[in-house]
């Protein structure tokens, strides 16, 4: 199949679209539970073993509000922020079953990673 140049930059604006809508709803989805957390103890608490669980969480949630504005950025750090929380919060992932999680976060993580790809400038040296 060939891609026009509009309709490639019309799939990229789609698929810029559908990353965003899931990462709203993603990050939603963490502010709900967060504020739910919060409400069922009275406060905000958060004990020592789910500091870094809360850092690198935070770090994707950053990562794909960054993404709406400068793509590449935004996706790497959201992918980070996943990979870190699936390192240093093992037993956490294994006991709650939140890798579904962690992969429905690098999926719009990594539409924005496409689109970043797909709509870059090209680097050209220059000849001298």
């Amino acid at each position: 199949m060939n891609l026009t140049a509009s309709g490639s930059t019309r799939s990229v604006t789609i698929i810029r679209w559908v990353a965003r809508i899931i990462g709203i709803l993603l990050m939603a989805l963490f502010l709900f539970f967060f504020v739910a957390d919060c409400l069922q103890k009275g406060r905000i608490a958060i004990e020592s073993e789910r500091i870094l669980m809360i850092v690198f969480l935070l770090l994707a949630f950053i990562g794909l509000s960054i993404a709406w504005k400068w793509e590449g950025i935004g996706a790497a750090s959201a992918v980070a922020g996943l990979i870190g929380f699936n390192i240093f919060a093992p037993e956490t992932v294994a006991r709650a079953g939140i890798f579904a999680v962690t992969a429905l976060y690098g999926l719009p993580a990594l539409l924005f990673l496409f689109c970043w790809f797909r709509t870059r400038k090209p680097i050209h040296p220059k000849a001298t």
